[in-house]
């Protein structure tokens, strides 16, 4: 509680900073990140040396610092997602054609899956995705420990129409009060399943690496055509999303390959600008189970 009363008002004021003043702090938080608190650091290279093994050490460490940058832009944007408005998300996230993607969907009262990777503003996808489309939406979290900082994670996120939904009463929650419109459900796919033996394993940026099936499994169950949205980085402070479509009929192919079909398009993303994704998430410490 004390934690919670001594943080959160520092990190409002914070956010009503102009966005170019929070990206002049970021720079700060980015030299001390890298150089000296040395956050991850064994982790980022060892991630990146992996994943570009054609890669030289001066390349790996150029791609290191530039991650760096990017992450401290990912602090500040998280901490002015408290107070940015939706016109200057709109200003700052172009999702071109986003109208005509949707609005068929809602005609139709069929249910969205939307997959994206841990690249680019996707904590700004999610608010700013109300205002450009008819859908109901929600997303899986995991509850925080502390009640009031998850609570304060719910009234943030979903302060612009988002619906943050816990994994234990998430189905329960949709069924019972938007089953009767179209609704969009976000997945972020690339996190490390905790459940190996459940996990779909692919080859991905060189290596041996699980998946969760969670969102090609609910498209299936719930008849939901599948979308890759890539919200990629244009300049400082200005982000691209475009969308993919990964399956209208997914009862038509298997769970695995929708994943696989993700998991593609996420390397491509990579592949454009290496530095934008979460590099220092120990992504791959969980190895293949032998069957």
């Amino acid at each position: 509680m004390l934690l919670y009363i001594l943080v959160v008002p520092f990190l409002y004021l914070l956010s009503l900073l102009p966005t170019g003043s929070l990206y002049v702090i970021a720079d700060g938080v980015a030299w001390l990140l890298e150089h000296v608190v040395r956050y991850r650091r064994t982790v980022i290279y060892t991630n990146l040396k992996n994943s570009f093994p054609d890669k030289t050490e001066a390349e790996i460490s150029r791609l290191a610092h530039d991650f760096y940058g990017h992450f401290a832009d990912m602090l500040v944007e998280n901490i002015k997602a408290l107070t940015i408005s939706p016109e200057e998300l709109q200003e700052r996230i172009s999702v071109p054609g986003v109208r005509e993607v949707f609005q068929p969907y809602w005609d139709q009262k069929r249910n969205v899956v939307v997959v994206l990777g841990h690249a680019g503003a996707w904590q700004w996808a999610g608010l700013v995705a109300p205002s450009l489309i008819p859908q109901r939406l929600f997303a899986f979290y995991n509850p925080l420990t502390n009640k009031y900082f998850d609570n304060y994670l719910k009234r943030t996120r979903s302060r612009y129409g988002m619906h943050l939904v816990s994994m234990r009463d998430y189905l329960r929650h949709v069924r019972g009060q938007y089953s009767d419109v179209s609704s969009l459900h976000f997945f972020l796919f690339d996190q490390g399943p905790v459940n190996v033996r459940k996990a779909y394993w692919t080859t991905f940026l060189h290596q041996d690496t699980a998946f969760y099936l969670g969102a090609a499994n609910f498209a299936r169950e719930h008849d939901c055509a599948v979308l890759y949205v890539a919200v990629k980085y244009q300049s400082r402070g200005k982000y691209l999303a475009t969308i993919t479509e990964v399956a209208d009929d997914p009862k038509a192919i298997s769970e695995q390959e929708i994943i696989e079909r993700c998991v593609r398009l996420l390397e491509q993303q990579i592949a454009a600008d290496p530095s934008d994704w979460l590099w220092s998430h120990r992504r791959w410490k969980r190895k293949r189970p032998i069957m």
